[in-house]
């Protein structure tokens, strides 16, 4: 009888094991997932992507009105963030008008929501000093290439270095999305799927997001590449061409980072660090 009570709680015990096992692994899991989260959260503060951008709500002086919302962001060639295009009015869209606000005018930063964390965009004003602000009404943003639009439009967001543009040097973020790049055999090597910018002193690109492989987003692959070694060329028509100082080959041995957190796994300087000996290995080989 003890003989036979004995196997059966071995028996047992060896059924249980197994489960025990697993509900340690996966409270490892969670623990370790729990972990991660923070970080991301931590080290998303000082830097954000163009897709959180675009999209966004902007707040007013009332904290709890929005008072429009970004279409678009527009930056020079070396990557710098001089304007966010905003739209205020009209329904879903329609009817809506657009202003060029300079960065510089927004005040940009992590709320916590939850358990997630926000960006929240706002601006010192009401939605009727927004939809009194002068209008955009040339095709991509052209306006901001005119003198006079320029200083009408400094004065009234005064905003002290507010200039005009050249079109040679304006970016439209919305218009070097799913931009095909190639790389330094001419081959391309993916599109660009975002910008991440950091945003703790002046809004800047720092890394371009390379997406690579898959079907129609599924499977596909993200590659954080130095702002510095893409170049995006702009035609006189608007159009765009974008290069890589990398071939499929080191952008595929380079590190990944996830669609979700890209953002925030930048601001691990564990990641920084592998991105940048990738890339500047690949200028080693280059040069040899």
């Amino acid at each position: 009888m003890l003989v036979t009570r004995f196997l059966g709680l071995c028996l047992a015990a060896a059924m249980v094991m197994p489960a025990l096992a697993d509900d340690t692994q996966v409270n490892n899991t969670t623990a370790q997932e729990v972990k991660q989260e923070r970080s991301h959260k931590q080290q998303s503060k000082d830097r954000v992507a163009a897709s959180q951008v675009i999209g966004a709500s902007i707040y007013g002086t009332n904290p709890d009105d929005t008072i429009g919302s970004v279409n678009d962001i527009v930056m020079t060639k070396d990557g710098k963030v001089v304007y966010l295009i905003a739209g205020s009015g009209g329904v879903a869209g329609v009817g809506e008008t657009e202003h060029a606000v300079p960065v510089k005018s927004f005040d940009m930063k992590w709320v916590k929501d939850g358990d997630d964390m926000t960006l929240k965009l706002s601006l010192p004003m009401t939605a009727e000093d927004l939809s009194n602000a002068p209008a955009l009404n040339l095709e991509h943003a052209s306006d901001l290439t005119v003198a006079s639009f320029a200083d009408r439009n400094g004065k009234y967001f005064k905003a002290a270095d507010s200039q005009k543009m050249s079109p040679e040097n304006m970016y439209l973020v919305s218009e070097i999305d799913g931009l095909d790049t190639t790389g330094t055999d001419n081959e391309s090597v993916g599109a660009i799927e975002d910008i991440v910018f950091t945003h703790k002193n002046d809004c800047k690109a720092e890394y371009i997001i390379i997406g690579t492989g898959g079907v129609v987003g599924i499977g596909e692959k993200y590659t954080a590449v130095p702002a510095d070694k893409v170049t995006v060329t702009k035609t006189a028509d608007n159009q765009y061409t974008a290069s890589v100082q990398a071939d499929k080959t080191i952008l595929g041995a380079a590190p990944k980072v996830t669609t979700e957190h890209y953002y925030a796994e930048l601001g691990d300087e564990n990641v920084r660090q592998n991105v940048k000996t990738a890339f500047n290995d690949a200028d080693t080989k280059d040069n040899n």
